[in-house]
């Protein structure tokens, strides 16, 4: 095994001891990136940034590793105590960038007219609210005083929508009144958000988010899809948010999912939600964007292109 690259300076004591602890295991077994690639649900790439402390790896990347290189259950248990150590000093690291990073400040809208505060007068066009803060702590910009019933009419149209998709959902015994066989319809698809529905996020700032929550549902379409074992996987993009995200319906028995895509590595999630949070869109979709998911031990997976395999 070649030497390995020194670590950056700046990365946690934590984390810095269990990736020498991976890089150790990694040569005791004498596996090469594309050994790693071929025996786990990661590729060459992602190997190489979680041994370089790039991303973070999951525990499930971690014990594959262990188990490969020989490692007994004693040792296992140690690895597991040293990378929730690790995890907790790499989040902590995330959480104290968001809190430094600078926020932008919106644009200056046009002045309001002057209008007494007791006038009946209903607000013009032309008014502005002032710019609230999101979620996400970004500020928004300015939007017209009737904005918010508009919005709570709209967001009242979505959930209505979105009770109707879920009511035609079978659960997990296959009963329900009113419920399409399978397959499941796709949703249509959209070309934008909904009238007074506003993204939240664009871009780099979308990653790591729920898509629901950030609005990025609204004009999300599927580009690639694939039904397995009673199952369907799907990729989403949306145009507004300049986001991809993965999901499977239904969720139960889905033992994990993921999300791979330029730029943001490979991300799993074992939560019961069904889906993923978003990754920035490439350019380029097709092969760039996969999603997998763990069904009942079998590792199945579609791209943005439209092609699917199961290991």
């Amino acid at each position: 095994m070649g030497r390995w690259r020194p670590l950056p300076e700046d990365v946690r004591p934590e984390v810095r001891r269990l990736v020498e602890r991976l890089r150790l295991l990694k040569d005791r077994g004498g596996l090469s990136y594309t050994a790693l690639a071929a025996k786990t649900p990661y590729s060459a790439s992602t190997w190489q940034r979680y041994l370089s402390a790039v991303t973070f790896p999951p525990w499930e990347a971690a014990e594959a590793l262990a188990k490969l290189s020989g490692t007994d259950h004693r040792l296992l248990v140690r690895l597991s105590v040293l990378w929730e150590s690790a995890n907790e000093a790499w989040e902590e690291s995330n959480r104290r960038r968001a809190r430094t990073k600078p926020v932008p400040t919106a644009p200056a809208g046009p002045a309001a007219p002057d209008v007494p505060a007791t006038s009946p007068v209903p607000a013009t066009s032309g008014e502005v609210a002032s710019g609230t803060a999101d979620l996400s702590g970004r500020r928004t910009l300015g939007r017209p005083s009737g904005w918010s019933v508009a919005t709570r009419a709209a967001r009242w149209s979505v959930a209505f929508a979105s009770l109707v998709l879920l009511a035609s959902v079978p659960d997990a015994s296959g009963r329900g009144i009113g419920r399409p066989d399978w397959p499941y319809p796709l949703p249509p698809e959209a070309a934008g958000p909904a009238d007074g529905v506003q993204p939240r996020c664009r871009g780099k700032a979308c990653e790591g988010r729920d898509p629901v929550q950030a609005g990025c549902q609204v004009d999300g379409r599927v580009v690639g899809r694939y039904d397995i074992r009673h199952h369907r996987i799907e990729v989403f993009h949306s145009t507004g948010c300049v986001a991809v995200w993965g999901a499977v319906t239904p969720a139960e028995d889905v033992e994990g999912i993921s999300l791979s895509a330029p730029g943001a590595g490979q991300m799993w999630w074992e939560d019961s939600s069904g889906r993923t949070a978003m990754a920035p869109a490439p350019e380029n979709l097709g092969s760039n964007v996969q999603v997998c998911a763990v069904i009942e031990a079998r590792h199945s997976c579609v791209d943005a292109g439209k092609r699917a395999w199961t290991d």
